[in-house]
């Protein structure tokens, strides 16, 4: 996956846009750069308990295929 969202792409239950969130960062000690892998969130939907594993499970499908 790239680490840019596409313009415009929005959260597939509330319609607002995506950012990107950190899920790893690993630093080297050898010559290669510092690698960061981004996921898309939802800040809104990501945080509420209620909706979290739906919100979830879209976005695996989502970005999974």
């Amino acid at each position: 996956m790239t680490s840019e969202l596409l313009h415009g792409d929005l959260c597939p239950l509330c319609r607002r846009p995506l950012t990107l969130r950190t899920t790893v960062e690993v630093h080297s000690n050898t010559p290669y750069p510092t690698r960061i892998d981004r996921v898309p969130h939802c800040t809104s939907c990501a945080g509420d308990m209620t909706r979290v594993q739906e919100w979830a499970d879209m976005m695996r499908a989502r970005y999974e295929s």
